[in-house]
Parts: structure tokens; C-alpha cells; sequence
């Protein structure tokens, strides 16, 4: 008798989006204003969920900023923040998502947090009052970050129905764009996202919940710690 083998079910080919987030600011009459740098907007899927890659994402303390200012990653990677200064700095966050300090760091210094939960995390130097960046921590690989002219494109989605969130490198309490895309097997949907920035500023307390005050930034014996 003949053996009838099965054969493996065929994978469903992925598909991608691709689109445009279109931004706005609130100009002096209270009234949207188109913005012209729209680059900086993480986009992203949700619905499903991926294991995190195994290489650990990285962002710099430079020139007394945050490099890059905004940083997608996923579910459970971990990050490196590098002290590239020549100044001490510190890495902090009070967000809901995720609270962690990493006290201070001296040049050439670094630092790994891991990142377990989604949501946007604000993230701060205790030091230096004007450094400012923020984590998009997403469930899958499906995300892009915008460039100057809002463009976007996510590649390797599965064929399905899912939300698609666009976010700017703001606090958890400003407006996030969102949307429904369905992607079909082998080929590109096109969307289009409008967002409203909705702060104007980065005011922000220390990692006490007080206001800035002066600090030593330049290491001294015994500059490590909290």
C-alpha cells in the first residue's frame, strides 16, 4: 500500500505598510500649524508579539544630549547608555512603564537597563536639566522611525488586521496617532497618520519628583553612586 506523506503547510508570505505621518504644532493663535521636520515619530504595530533580538540597543550621552533623542525597542532587550562626555551624567526615569536610575556615570562610562514591559518611557539625566529622550518599548519588530519628510516603512508583518500607533518624542500623557491597517499576504498597505504635538516644552522634575537645582557635573573621587 502506498504511504501518503503530507506535505508542510505553505507560510502565508508577509506583507509591509508603508505611509506618511503627517504633523502639526500649535502655533501662536491656538491653531494647528503644519510642522516641516517630521522626522523622530516612532510607528508601530501592535496585535502580536516577537522575541526581542538578541543585540543590545544603544544610546549615547553626547555633546550633553541623548543619541538618538527617541529609540524603539522591543519587549525584553536591553540598552546601553554610553557616557561619551567628558562630564559626568546620569541616566533616570519616573515613567509608569518603567522606573530605574543608574546613578551617576563617569566618562567612557556604562550602563544596561533591560526593558521587560511595552509603553513609552521618558528618559532624563539628573545632572543636566535639558537632556531629554524617550523609549517606544513595542511588542514585535514591526516599527520604523519617520524620516524629515514623515515617511515610514514596516517590513516582514504578517497578513492580518492590526492597530497602528504613531508617537513623537513626547510624555505619556500627549497625543498619540492611531489607526487600523490590514496587511495582505505579499503586499504593501499605505497608510497615513495625522499627529498634533501637544507640548511645547520638556519641563520635568529631578529623579527626587523636585525641581532642578545645581550639580557638580565633572568627576571627582567618589563621583559614583547616587
Amino acid at each position: 500500500m502506498a504511504l501518503l506523506l503530507a506535505a508542510p503547510l505553505a507560510r502565508a508570505e508577509p506583507g509591509s505598510v508603508q505611509g506618511e505621518v503627517q504633523m502639526s504644532v500649535m502655533g501662536p493663535d491656538g491653531k494647528p500649524q503644519p510642522k516641516a521636520d517630521r522626522s523622530g515619530v516612532v510607528v508601530y504595530l501592535t496585535g502580536y508579539t516577537e522575541a526581542p533580538p538578541a543585540e543590545v540597543a544603544h544610546m549615547s550621552q553626547r555633546d550633553k544630549s541623548f543619541v538618538p533623542a527617541v529609540l524603539p525597542i522591543v519587549a525584553g532587550q536591553k540598552v546601553e547608555f554610553a557616557n561619551q562626555d567628558v562630564v559626568l551624567h546620569n541616566v533616570f526615569s519616573r515613567s509608569v512603564a518603567h522606573k530605574f536610575d543608574a546613578g551617576k556615570n563617569r566618562p567612557g562610562e556604562k550602563y544596561v537597563e533591560t526593558f521587560s514591559k511595552t509603553g513609552i518611557i521618558d528618559v532624563y539625566c539628573d545632572i543636566h536639566e535639558g537632556m531629554v529622550a524617550t523609549l517606544v518599548v513595542v511588542p514585535n519588530r514591526a516599527f520604523a522611525v519617520t524620516d524629515k519628510d514623515g515617511r515610514f516603512l514596516l517590513r516582514g508583518v504578517p497578513p492580518g488586521r492590526y492597530p497602528l500607533f504613531a508617537v513623537h518624542r513626547r510624555d505619556e500623557k500627549s497625543d498619540i496617532a492611531r489607526a487600523e491597517v490590514t496587511v495582505e499576504e505579499g503586499r504593501a498597505s499605505t497608510v497615513t497618520l495625522q499627529l498634533v504635538e501637544t507640548r511645547d516644552a520638556d519641563a520635568h522634575l529631578d529623579k527626587h519628583g523636585k525641581p532642578y537645582g545645581p550639580r557638580p557635573e565633572y568627576p571627582s573621587q567618589g563621583s559614583k553612586g547616587n
